[in-house]
């Protein structure tokens, strides 16, 4: 045999017996050695990259072979003129993936082939190529038929198969030199849960016969998996010769969880206002809309039932329950009434609609004709309260559903679950304390006093050396709408004309910071930390145990083979726990960073000196007299930027 000839074979030989993506190659030139490599590691040239072991010679008499070692480059990237277009039309990454290959398909792919033994015999598939690729040749399928241990088979129909390149398997030769400890081989592991079969398929040797897709299902049957086959996936590992990994030949059916009744709510439960300036920049207050009206036989409410669940199974065939989802209750309210199935609320009276806890009750109106004060002394009623005057020094009205007051509210006490409107003002006195539990207070001014709404405070003047506190907004947007003195406080947004005075009084200003959820995030930020903690260990004591499986199976006891089962519960018990965890965590730091995002300050005329603007964690001091601005957090600090009306109102309406 030709010594160059020879000495090629015994490297298609080791071939075998190199990793994927690494293989030394002889030839009489880089380019052939390149090509050969090209073929066996299955990638195209511009993708390897290569190192001279053995520098070649060329020589009218003599010629010496190069030896190289080829490897594929892994940071070369096919589509870096793609990026450099996707960068210069202005779309930033929105053209980069690294899945790239599933949308763009190659104009030039090189035509491949498979040879398979089977006990049936030895079966041959050639594909074609796709453009100006290379067409598989026929001395390359009998090059790796004999690397298969076939020395027998029938060139015509191998030359016929590579001709004609149907990519369908052709019977080539007889399976008659079986050596069945050079089989391909798979292994079963079938997760805890009984949920996930998964197979590694080692590769056959030479004389050694591939696996079928029946052979796996049929080790996967052996191991008692009755359902879930995955046989898309098994071929698809059997075609492209994924040995040596996890592959997922089976799953179970997980059960489906029924959804929980809720409900659907017919008429209007949360108030939302919508400010609106005329060309004076008055603001009207009297026609906000707060007031829900229904008629008897109105539905209120309709309870949407839950739904059953649909049970699993595991790959054993053994049912796993489903939850069904849980049912609530419609509770039915003042004046309401509830259907006999429980599921349809309607209003008995005529009246306005108030929520109070989870119930919708329609609720009367009582009147005070005058003021509340000693001739009527403090009031409490179920339903909403409409006072014609004032509320005068040292008097109380509470009520549990809206509150309106026709003139002011002097140094008393009011109190409502729903919204607490004033048509005049709020004189406090230091002493005057307004809660709106539920809703939002709605004022001329405010001066003196300690207000709380659940929602909105939406003043029309000034509010004066108070102390306010809002849910959501603090809105002094009136034509002389000033904010001087006191501490304001609300989660989302302070707006104001003009924020603080000449004479320069401590104005504290406090947006976008909720001390409950930041408790909370730290509370699960330290219960996280433990179990990750916790998890890593169990994780080192599972491995541990595994490997000494692996190795020393003999001497692998019944009571280390409890401990593993053990350990294994509690890792997969662990890791669901954490990924619920994080989940959390996740959906909190949103709800905190949307909070601190939305936070903000808005000056439309002026700030003095004298304001400090609390935002999250951050402090701001106005130092000197601004125009136009409002406050915002960024990247860790209040920044001040430029408030342009017009625009915000634009964005407002749409």
């Amino acid at each position: 045999m030709d010594p160059l000839k020879k000495m090629l074979l015994e490297v298609d030989d080791e071939l075998q017996k190199n990793i994927q993506d690494k293989v030394v190659v002889v030839g009489y030139s880089i380019s052939d050695c390149l090509k050969k490599a090209s073929e066996y590691l299955k990638k195209d040239i511009s993708y390897l990259d290569y190192e001279i072991l053995e520098k070649g010679k060329k020589g009218f008499f003599k010629k010496k072979p190069y030896k190289i070692l080829v490897t594929i480059n892994q940071n070369y990237n096919p589509y870096s003129e793609l990026e450099e277009f996707a960068l210069k039309l202005g779309v930033g990454d929105k053209l980069l993936s690294t899945e790239l290959d599933q949308y763009i398909e190659p104009k030039n792919v090189d035509g491949y082939f498979r040879v398979r033994v089977y006990k049936e015999g030895v079966f041959l598939t050639v594909c074609p190529p796709k453009g100006n690729g290379k067409p598989v040749e026929k001395e390359e399928c009998i090059r790796r038929l004999e690397q298969r241990g076939v020395s027998i088979y029938d060139e015509k129909k191998i030359e016929k198969v590579v001709k004609q390149a149907k990519c369908e398997p052709v019977k080539v030769a007889e399976y008659d030199r079986p050596i069945p400890e050079h089989d391909s081989t798979c292994k079963v592991e079938i997760t805890p849960d009984e949920m996930k079969a998964y197979v590694k398929i080692t590769p056959p040797r030479k004389g050694g016969r591939d696996l079928k897709v029946e052979d796996i299902v049929n080790a996967l049957k052996a191991k008692g998996v009755v359902i879930g086959f995955k046989e898309e996936n098994i071929k698809k590992a059997l075609d492209e010769e994924i040995y040596m990994e996890d592959i997922l030949a089976a799953e179970g059916i997980p059960p489906k969880h029924g959804r929980d009744a809720y409900i659907e709510y017919k008429v209007k439960i949360k108030k939302e206002f919508q400010l609106e300036e005329d060309e004076y920049g008055r603001v009207d207050f009297k026609n906000l809309h707060l007031i829900e009206n229904v008629v008897p036989g109105q539905i209120l409410a309709e309870k949407i039932p839950p739904e059953k669940g649909i049970p699993g199974r595991t790959l054993f065939n053994k049912i796993i329950p489903a939850r069904d989802g849980k049912d609530i209750e419609l509770k039915p309210g003042k004046n309401t009434v509830l259907s006999e199935d429980g599921r349809i609320l309607k209003a008995e009276i005529n009246g306005q609609v108030v929520m109070i806890g989870n119930r919708i009750s329609v609720e009367d109106i009582y009147r005070v004709l005058g003021d509340v004060g000693p001739k009527t002394g403090n009031i409490e009623f179920l339903g909403s309260v409409n006072i014609v005057g004032s509320v005068l020094d040292n008097h109380q009205v509470k009520a549990g559903g809206n509150i309106e007051i026709m003139n002011s509210i002097q140094k008393a006490i009011v109190e409502a679950e729903g919204n607490i409107i004033v048509k005049g003002g709020i004189l406090g006195k230091e002493e005057a304390k307004i809660v709106s539990s539920n809703g939002s207070v709605i004022a001329r001014f405010i001066q003196n006093a300690k207000v709380y709404a659940a929602i909105d405070v939406l003043v029309e003047e000034a509010i004066m050396h108070s102390v306010v506190e809002a849910g959501e907004r603090v809105v002094c947007q009136g034509r002389r709408a000033q904010i001087v003195g006191g501490e304001i406080r609300a989660k989302k947004e302070v707006r104001a004309r003009v924020i603080g005075s000449t004479a320069q009084p401590k104005t504290e200003i406090i947006v976008g910071y909720d001390p409950l959820l930041l408790k909370q995030f730290e509370e699960l930020e330290k219960k996280l930390k433990e179990k990750k903690e916790e998890f890593e260990k169990i994780k080192k004591t599972k491995q541990t145990l595994e490997t000494r499986k692996k190795e020393d199976p003999d001497s692998f006891l019944a009571e280390q083979r409890k401990k593993l089962e053990e350990v294994s519960d509690q890792f997969q018990s662990l890791q669901t726990e954490i990924q619920q965890l994080e989940k959390e965590k996740e959906q909190l730091q949103k709800e905190m960073e949307e909070l601190a995002g939305e936070g903000k300050v808005i000056v439309e005329k002026q700030v003095y000196p004298g304001v400090i603007i609390k935002i999250k964690d951050a402090v701001y001091n106005v130092i000197d007299e601004r125009f136009s601005v409002q406050y915002v957090y960024k990247d860790g600090k209040i920044i001040e930027e430029k408030y342009l009306k017009k625009k915000e109102s634009t964005k407002e309406k749409k």
